[in-house]
């Protein structure tokens, strides 16, 4: 079985070490670059084409969510997982609308992200459409 790459973007070192260390071990994944800003999120996943990028949400130079826009502009079927500490809600609709695959609140129970993450990885047919992420936003706060 290949080995899932992993792009982590976040303008905190210690987060970017907590989500490596959760790729490498929870998820067996190789880290193939960290991003500390949402410019160079871009550059490296045109350069190095991860399976699945994590997304922070503020960040110096570019945001998460320009930086999510400009992924999918390149590959409208990349896998981004928002990993944030910005939880309300018109940020979640934002980055879902956007283009991201699941929202993770920042937080260390990382047993948690471990579904969110799986089921981003296994999804074959690219999902990432607008009504798409509509419809998965609604039923997520209606409680499916």
């Amino acid at each position: 079985m290949r080995k899932i790459t992993f792009l982590i973007v976040d303008d905190s070192p210690v987060w970017r070490r907590i989500i490596r260390k959760f790729v490498e071990e929870k998820l067996k994944g190789i880290v193939v670059a960290e991003a500390s800003d949402g410019l160079e999120a871009i550059n490296l996943y045109n350069k190095l084409k991860p399976n699945v990028v994590t997304m922070d949400i503020e960040m110096p130079k570019l945001d998460g969510i320009r930086a999510i826009e400009e992924i999918l502009k390149y590959n409208k079927d990349a896998k981004v997982i928002v990993i944030s500490s910005k939880g309300e809600e018109d940020i979640v609709r934002k980055a879902l609308l956007k283009g991201a695959r699941d929202f993770i609140i920042k937080d260390l129970e990382t047993e948690k992200w471990l579904k969110k993450f799986e089921n981003v990885m296994k999804e074959d047919k690219p999902q990432n459409t607008l009504l798409y992420n509509i419809k998965r936003y609604i039923d997520k706060f209606k409680g499916r």
